[in-house]
């Protein structure tokens, strides 16, 4: 069962969200087109000022998360009841100081930007682009129950049905020429509406969820320790669009925002996989650790796997996408877009390490290198900006991160037997040097790309060529390979025995 729901989770996640992806691309060159370059990089630099004051949330949803794991583990249905009304009153609290810390901060979003935009008109949309996404905060917790219970597929379709909706709409105003205020507008009423209806289908699927008016801090017990990796983490990872626009100009704003919506996409989906994959993960550990040993190799080599192939190839055909896309004028050097492929393959390659922190709930023990990154990758990055520029942001952010790509997987040792530490430095090791390899591969071929139709011919023949080339070379080296592998072919072969007797029956 832990299987088959991570499974379906994944996978009707996965689909939304490359429909999501492609209504994405065009949105972006939409936008890029139909929008001022002052307007386009200001809507890059709210996204990023709103996850600062998203602050507020502190993470709980990690304590809310690690605490419905284990309540619904031992099927305690009176503890889920109280973990909700306290998450329900908690985000509630979150949705009103967000919005107040919002007005104050409209003062002076003009001090974060070089747009030549009126002071007021800065203000108003900022405001409107606030309150639209604050608004889930006040619906949020029934969602956590269904997520925890790991059917959260049932409602996926909807959520993500919407945010096409959405998207759409802003597509289509954008191209009729609409102010980017009224832009802003309909996704306000569009979330309320769907917010209540996927609330009452969640209070329909749980006839036994009810609030009971309490809020019990125990619940929240471990929320400062995971406060301050969340805001580390949070500073880690929404600094760098603020540097660009404050330091440098609106036009490199796009330059980063081209490369890094796409890693970004990349991330999601990912993140779609590791979290699909936590709450079984985190099922298993609590009642069958002797077996998480042998899952976490099968889980790490997986990432690592996927972290080669995705990066190296985002080296090879990135610079071209981009410039097919947007414009070549916003494509930068190798050298850059070699960090923007690294850094994505550090987050990529160490997931099977969070999702196991995530399951644990191992948040104080990785406080401090969480902090210790953020505090670096700040420091480094506004010493380096002002001279290197874009290149100097990201050598900030890859540098920082090695400290918890090495401090981290000693945490969850305990979990996973010691013997295996060593084994995992090994293959992140190897892993490097054989995206290194592929790098330097793609330097040599120096490909001549001049339409979409051999971009995509090209990206098909070194997709297979790598592909093989990795396959064989995983096998040969990785014993979790040749058993992720084995594992397959049994699901495979399970899959196509069940079909049979179905087919036979009828």
């Amino acid at each position: 069962m832990r299987t088959k729901n991570s499974i379906i989770n994944t996978f009707s996640n996965i689909f939304f969200n490359l429909l999501i992806g492609v209504l994405g691309f065009i949105k972006v060159k939409v936008f890029v087109n139909g929008l001022s370059t002052d307007i386009y990089s200001l809507n890059q630099l709210f996204y990023q000022i709103f996850s600062y004051i998203a602050i507020t949330e502190l993470g709980i949803g990690y304590v809310i998360n690690k605490n419905l794991y284990d309540a619904f583990a031992k099927n305690d249905k009176k503890k889920i009841n109280d973990i909700y009304s306290t998450s329900k009153k908690f985000y509630s609290l979150v949705g009103i100081i967000m919005f107040a810390i919002a007005l104050i901060i409209s003062f002076f979003v003009k001090y974060l930007t070089k747009v030549d935009i009126s002071i007021l008109y800065l203000q108003i949309v900022f405001i409107v682009f606030i309150i639209r996404n604050i608004i889930d905060y006040f619906f949020v917790a029934p969602r956590y129950i269904i997520e925890a219970d790991q059917k959260y597929y049932k409602i996926n379709y909807l959520v993500k049905s919407i945010k096409i909706l959405e998207i759409i709409i802003e597509i289509a105003l954008v191209l009729l020429g609409v102010d980017y205020f009224f832009i802003l507008l309909p996704g306000i009423f569009i979330t309320i509406i769907i917010d209540i209806y996927i609330n009452k289908k969640i209070y329909k699927q749980y006839k036994w969820l009810k609030d009971t008016k309490s809020f019990n801090k125990q619940h929240l017990k471990g929320t400062k320790d995971v406060v301050w990796r969340y805001l580390a983490s949070l500073l880690n990872s929404n600094t760098d669009i603020i540097l660009i626009s404050t330091f440098i100009n609106p036009v490199a704003v796009i330059v980063y925002t081209s490369y890094t919506y796409i890693t970004s996409f990349i991330k999601d989906t990912i993140n779609i996989v590791s979290s699909a994959i936590t709450p079984s993960y985190a099922n298993l550990i609590l009642k069958e650790q002797d077996k998480s040993s042998n899952t976490f190799d099968e889980i790490n080599i997986v990432f690592l796997f996927i972290a080669v192939f995705v990066c190296s190839m985002l080296y090879g055909f990135l610079t071209n996408l981009i410039g097919f896309w947007v414009g070549l004028e916003f494509t930068t050097s190798n050298i850059i877009l070699f960090l923007f492929c690294f850094s994505l393959f550090q987050i990529i390659s160490e997931k099977a390490v969070i999702v196991t922190i995530n399951s644990v709930g191992l948040f104080k023990e990785t406080k401090i290198p969480t902090i210790i990154e953020a505090i670096c990758n700040f420091i480094i990055s506004i010493v380096l900006i002002r001279k290197f520029g874009i290149l100097g942001v990201l050598l900030g952010t890859i540098i920082s991160k090695f400290i918890t790509i090495i401090y981290n997987p000693l945490c969850i040792k305990k979990y996973v037997n010691k013997k295996n530490m060593k084994t995992y430095y090994f293959q992140y090791l190897i892993n490097v040097i054989i995206f290194t390899v592929l790098v330097f591969a793609f330097n040599f071929c120096k490909l001549n790309i001049e339409s979409v139709f051999q971009w995509i011919l090209y990206v098909i023949i070194f997709a297979i060529l790598i592909l093989v080339f990795m396959f064989v070379v995983y096998y040969v080296f990785f014993n979790s390979f040749r058993l992720v592998i084995k594992r397959l072919k049994e699901y495979v072969l399970v899959f196509f025995r069940s079909r049979k007797k179905v087919v036979w029956k009828r």
